[in-house]
C-alpha cells in the first residue's frame, strides 16, 4: 500500500475543508454508506444538517435513521432497500427531528455503487436542507388557499346577495337569508332576531334541521344581553363566534339560556338599520362544537350589512307606498271636486245669470241707472265664477281625465288652435306663424289644450297699437342633453310673440294657480292657464319654462320627449 505524503495529506484536508464549506453554504451533506455492515465510511457535513455533536453518529445507518421522523421513516427504509435492489438512483423528500425538536425537510437523492461482480457495495448519499422551500410553498398554499376561499366566498355571497334583491318584501328577503345562509354554512339552525325595545329579542325567521327546537315566533329574553356591555358591544359592530359554548369564557346565564336551544357553538352578528342596531344575525351548531373561520365570519358580516340595506329599502319603499296611497286619497278627493264643482256650484251660477237676463228683460225699464249698473256688475261677477270654475275643472282633469297617450301630429293641433282662434286673431290684426312641428306620442287634447294656452296668451298680452305676430316652432335638443340610458329623444315647442314681455321676478311664478300680472280692466283671464300648461307638461315627462327679452316679447319653451 502506498504511503500518503504529508504533502498529499495536506491538500486532501485543504480540498476536504473547501468541499465542506461549500456544502455548508448550500445546506447540503454527503455521505457513503457500506451496504454490507451498515457503516458510515465517509461523511461531511452530516453533522451539520442531522444537528448532531461531531462523531455523536457513530458511523452508523441506524444513528441517521433514528434522525429521521418517526412518520418518515419507514418509508425512507423502503427506498433505500429498493434502490440497493434494482441499482436505481433515487431522489425524495423527508423529514428529520434536530435537537431542539424542530422539523427539518431535506431532499436526498442517491446512487448505487457496485464492485466488478456487480454486487452492490456502496450507497452514496447527497442531502440538501429545503425547509425554506417548504415554508414557502407551505405559505403560497395557504394564500392560493385563502384567495380561493375569497373567490368562494364572493361568488356565495353574490349569489345570495341577487336572491335577497330580487325581492322587495322584506319577509321574502329574510327568508331567503336564513335559508341561503344555512344551506352554505351547513350549519343546525340559522336565525334571525327583531331587537324590542326592552332588548328582548322576537325571532321573525329560522333555518333549522329536524329534531331541534323551534325558535320561531318566540320572544326571546336572555339576561345576560340586557347588561348594557352586552348591548353596547353588539351597537359597536363586534362580532361573537364561540366554538365550545361549555369552554368558553361567558357567563354562566348566557350558557343556560343557550342550552335551552340544543346550542354547542354560535356565531352571532349584529344588523343595523340606519345606523341603528336592529337586530342579530346568528347561526347555531347543535349537534356538536365548531370552530368558525375567517371566511364564515366575513360571509355573515357581510350578509347582515347586505339585510339592513335590505331593511332600509322596505322602509324607504313603506313611506313611498304611503305617500302613493296619500296621492290616491288626494286625486279621489280632487275627483269629488270636480264633481261638485260641475254640479253643485254651477247650477246655483247658471240660475243667477238666468235671473239676471230675465229681470234685464222684464224689469229693464222700472230699473234705475244705479239699479241696472248693479244688475250688470253681478252677472259680470258671475261669468268671472263660471270662467273660473271651467279652468279649474280643466286643470283638475289633466290627471283624472287623461287619455291614453297616441300618436299626434303637432302641426295639425296648432292648424286647429289656430281655427278656434280665428276671431281674435282678426280682432286684434294679429299674424300667427307656424314652423315645423314633430310628431309625438302624447294626449291629443291635452296638446291642444297647450298650444291653446300658449297662443292665446301670446295673443291677448300684445302691446297698445301694434298687432301681435307669434312664432311657433320646435327643435330636437343636442345628443349630450337627450337621455341615451334610456334611448329617449327630446325637442322643444318654442312660442314667442312680440307682446308686453314678463317681469323677471315672476318668470317661475306664472306657472301657479292664479298668478295674475295684470287687473281684470287690463286683461282678463284667471291666472289657471299657465299652471293648466304646466301640469300638462309634467304629465308628459316633460318641462315647461319661460324667458323674456326686454322690448322684444316673450317666449314658452316647452321640453317634451319625442316618445
Amino acid at each position: 500500500m502506498t504511503k500518503e505524503l504529508p504533502a498529499q495529506t495536506e491538500q486532501k484536508h485543504q480540498w476536504e475543508a473547501k468541499l465542506k464549506m461549500a456544502l455548508d453554504a448550500a445546506q447540503m451533506s454527503i455521505w457513503t454508506l457500506d451496504i454490507h455492515n451498515h457503516q458510515i465510511t465517509s461523511a461531511i457535513n452530516l453533522e451539520a444538517i442531522f444537528s448532531l455533536e461531531k462523531d455523536s453518529c457513530n458511523h452508523t445507518y441506524e444513528a441517521i435513521l433514528n434522525c429521521v421522523h418517526t412518520q418518515d421513516r419507514d418509508f425512507l427504509k423502503r427506498v433505500h432497500q429498493q434502490a440497493i435492489k434494482d441499482g436505481r438512483e433515487f431522489e425524495i423528500e423527508y423529514r428529520i427531528v434536530l435537537a431542539d425538536d424542530s422539523i427539518c425537510w431535506l431532499v436526498s437523492k442517491g446512487v448505487i455503487w457496485r464492485d466488478s461482480s456487480g454486487v452492490p457495495v456502496q450507497m452514496c448519499v447527497v442531502d440538501m436542507d429545503i425547509s425554506k422551500r417548504k415554508q414557502d410553498e407551505a405559505e403560497l398554499q395557504q394564500q392560493n388557499l385563502r384567495c380561493l376561499q375569497q373567490a368562494t366566498l364572493t361568488q356565495l355571497f353574490a349569489n345570495i346577495t341577487l336572491k335577497i334583491r330580487q325581492s322587495l318584501q322584506i319577509d321574502e328577503i329574510l327568508e331567503t337569508s336564513v335559508t341561503e345562509v344555512q344551506k352554505l354554512l351547513q350549519a343546525d339552525r340559522v336565525l334571525i332576531l327583531k331587537l324590542h325595545s326592552n332588548r328582548s329579542f322576537l325571532a321573525v325567521k329560522e333555518a333549522v334541521i329536524p329534531g331541534l327546537p323551534v325558535v320561531m315566533g318566540q320572544t326571546i329574553t336572555d339576561s345576560c344581553f340586557a347588561e348594557d356591555y352586552v348591548y353596547q358591544k353588539y351597537c359597536q359592530g363586534q362580532i361573537s363566534a364561540i366554538s365550545n359554548i361549555e369552554t368558553a369564557q361567558i357567563q354562566l346565564c348566557h350558557v343556560e339560556f343557550l342550552q335551552q336551544f340544543a346550542v354547542k357553538a354560535n356565531l352571532v352578528v349584529p344588523i343595523f338599520q340606519k345606523n341603528q342596531l336592529w337586530g342579530l344575525l346568528v347561526a347555531h351548531q347543535c349537534l356538536h362544537t365548531r370552530e368558525w373561520t375567517d371566511w364564515e365570519i366575513e360571509l355573515l358580516r357581510q350578509l347582515a350589512d347586505q339585510i339592513g340595506i335590505a331593511l332600509a329599502q322596505s322602509l324607504i319603499l313603506e313611506q313611498e307606498t304611503h305617500q302613493r296611497q296619500e296621492l290616491i286619497r288626494s286625486n279621489e278627493e280632487l275627483q269629488q271636486f270636480a264633481f261638485i264643482a260641475s254640479h253643485d256650484l254651477q247650477e246655483p251660477l247658471r240660475k243667477i245669470r238666468t235671473f239676471g237676463d230675465l229681470l234685464k228683460v222684464t224689469c229693464r225699464d222700472s230699473l234705475s241707472t244705479q239699479g241696472y249698473d248693479y244688475l250688470e256688475r253681478m252677472q259680470k261677477a258671475a261669468l268671472r265664477m263660471q270662467t273660473l270654475i271651467d279652468d279649474l275643472l280643466t286643470l283638475s282633469r289633466v290627471t283624472t281625465k287623461a287619455k291614453p297617450f297616441v300618436s299626434v301630429n303637432l302641426s295639425e293641433i296648432a292648424q286647429e288652435v289656430l281655427s278656434d282662434l280665428e276671431v281674435r286673431i282678426q280682432q286684434t290684426g294679429g299674424r300667427v306663424e307656424i314652423g315645423y312641428l314633430p310628431i309625438i306620442q302624447a294626449d291629443p287634447l291635452q296638446m291642444r289644450q297647450l298650444l291653446q294656452n300658449l297662443i292665446g296668451n301670446a295673443l291677448k298680452f300684445h302691446r297698445q297699437n301694434q298687432p301681435p305676430v307669434v312664432r311657433i316652432f320646435s327643435q330636437l335638443l343636442n345628443n349630450d342633453l337627450d337621455d341615451f340610458e334610456h334611448k329617449i329623444r327630446y325637442f322643444q315647442i318654442i312660442v314667442e310673440d312680440n307682446g308686453i314681455g314678463l317681469p323677471e321676478a315672476y318668470l317661475d311664478r306664472i306657472f301657479h294657480v292664479f298668478q295674475r300680472l295684470h287687473s281684470l280692466t287690463e286683461y282678463e283671464g284667471t291666472g289657471i292657464g299657465l299652471a293648466i300648461c304646466r301640469k300638462i307638461t309634467e304629465r308628459h315627462h316633460g318641462s315647461i319654462k319661460a324667458q323674456n327679452t326686454p322690448g322684444q316679447g316673450a317666449k314658452f319653451i316647452v321640453t317634451l320627449p319625442i316618445s
